[in-house]
C-alpha cells in the first residue's frame, strides 16, 4: 500500500511542475486589466537623411552625431519602458509622440524587448516640418482596429504641425473604444503667442468628438497625448472641454484623470518647474458606470521609474533625457510616460 502511494506521488510530480511554472510576462490572465499608455519618446529618428523633412540633426553627420549605436540604445530604452510600465503583462495600447516614421516603429516592435508582444502599428506621415508624428502600437489579441485616420490641424499662421491620430477599435468584451493620440503645437514661441495654435488643435479634436457623440452619446473615449498645455489651460478646459474629475461626473463629458497629480505639483516634464503636458482624458461614462469598460482616477498615473530620472547638482530629480542642444546624455526622454488601466 505504501509503495502504491509513493508511485502515485511520483506520477503527480510532472503535473505539479507545470502548475508551478511562473506566468509568461507577455501572457494576459483572464482578469488582467486593459492598459493604455502614452509616451513622448523625444525624437525617435532613424539615421538616414530624408530630403523631405528637416532631420539633418539626426544623422551621423549631425551636430550631435546620431549613429546606429545611439539609435539602438534609444530603441532598447523605449522598449524597456514599455515592458516595465505595467507588469506582468505589457500594455495593450501605446500612443507615441515624436516618431519619425514607420521604420523606427518596426525596429521597436521587433526589438528584443518587445518582439514577443507582437504589437501591430497604426501610423500616418504628418506634414510636420521636422517629420515627427503621432503613432500607436496595439496588441491585436485584445484590441481590433475598426478604422483609423489622421485629423489634420490647420494653424492660424498656416504653420505645419502634427496630425491628431484617431483610432476606433473593438475590445475583447465587444465594446468599442475611440482613441485619440495627440501632440499639439509647442510653446517654442512663448506660451501666450502660441496658445492660438493649441486651441486650433483642440477645436479639431472637439469637432471629431462631437460627431462621435452625436451618433453615440455613451461612446467610450480615450484621449492621450502631449498637449503642450496644462490641464487648467484654455485649450483643454474650453477648447476640448475637459474637466477635473473632482466635479460631478456627466456621462458624455470629458475628465482629466491626472488632474489630482497636477494639483499636487506633479508633472511629466521639467522646464523651470514641473509641467503636466502629458495627459490621460476619458469620457465620464467610464468613470460612472458599475459594469462594462470602466476606470478611475486611481487607475491612472505618471510612470516615474528611477532610471527615467537623474539628480541635478542640487539633488532635484529631472527627466533623464537622450540629448540636449549639443550634448548627448544617452538617457530615455525629456518626458515621463503616463498610463491608465481599465476594468473590462
Amino acid at each position: 500500500m505504501k509503495i502504491r502511494n509513493i508511485l502515485f506521488a511520483i506520477a503527480l510530480l510532472p503535473m505539479l511542475a507545470v502548475v508551478a511554472q511562473p506566468a509568461n510576462k507577455n501572457s494576459k490572465p483572464a482578469k488582467q486589466p486593459f492598459v493604455a499608455m502614452f509616451y513622448n519618446v523625444e525624437n525617435l529618428y532613424d539615421t538616414v537623411n530624408d530630403p523631405k523633412i528637416n532631420d539633418d540633426e539626426f544623422t551621423p553627420s549631425g551636430k550631435v552625431p546620431w549613429t546606429s549605436v545611439r539609435l539602438e540604445t534609444k530603441i532598447n530604452h523605449t522598449a524597456q519602458v514599455i515592458a516595465d510600465i505595467t507588469t506582468p503583462a505589457m500594455p495593450d495600447l501605446i500612443g507615441f509622440a515624436e516618431i519619425e516614421n514607420q521604420q523606427v516603429l518596426e525596429m521597436l516592435t521587433s526589438s528584443a524587448g518587445l518582439s514577443k508582444a507582437k504589437y501591430s502599428i497604426v501610423h500616418y506621415d504628418s506634414p510636420d516640418e521636422r517629420g515627427i508624428d503621432a503613432a500607436m502600437l496595439y496588441n491585436p489579441a485584445t484590441f481590433k482596429v475598426v478604422t483609423s485616420e489622421p485629423l489634420h490641424v490647420t494653424l492660424p499662421d498656416n504653420d505645419l504641425t502634427r496630425d491628431i491620430l484617431y483610432v476606433k477599435g473593438k475590445l475583447n468584451s465587444g465594446e468599442i473604444l475611440h482613441v485619440f493620440i495627440n501632440h499639439w503645437p509647442s510653446r517654442r514661441e512663448g506660451s501666450e503667442i502660441s496658445a492660438a495654435k493649441r486651441m486650433a488643435a483642440a477645436n479639431v479634436l472637439r469637432a471629431k468628438l462631437d460627431a462621435i457623440q452625436k451618433l453615440d452619446k455613451s461612446a467610450n473615449i480615450l484621449i492621450l497625448g502631449d498637449f503642450n498645455d496644462e490641464p487648467s489651460d484654455k485649450s483643454i478646459t474650453e477648447g476640448m472641454k475637459a474637466l477635473s474629475p473632482d466635479q460631478a461626473i456627466s456621462n458624455n463629458s470629458l475628465y482629466g484623470l491626472l488632474y489630482p497629480e497636477f494639483k499636487k505639483g506633479e508633472g511629466s516634464l521639467y522646464y523651470k518647474d514641473w509641467d503636466l503636458f502629458d495627459q490621460v482624458i476619458v469620457s465620464g461614462n467610464m468613470l460612472s458606470r458599475k459594469k462594462g469598460l470602466r476606470t478611475s482616477v486611481t487607475d491612472a498615473g505618471i510612470f516615474k521609474a528611477e532610471y527615467l530620472l537623474f539628480k541635478n547638482k542640487t539633488g532635484e530629480s529631472r527627466p533623464n533625457r537622450t540629448m540636449s542642444s549639443d550634448k548627448y546624455f544617452g538617457g530615455y526622454s525629456d518626458h515621463l510616460p503616463v498610463f491608465v488601466k481599465f476594468t473590462l
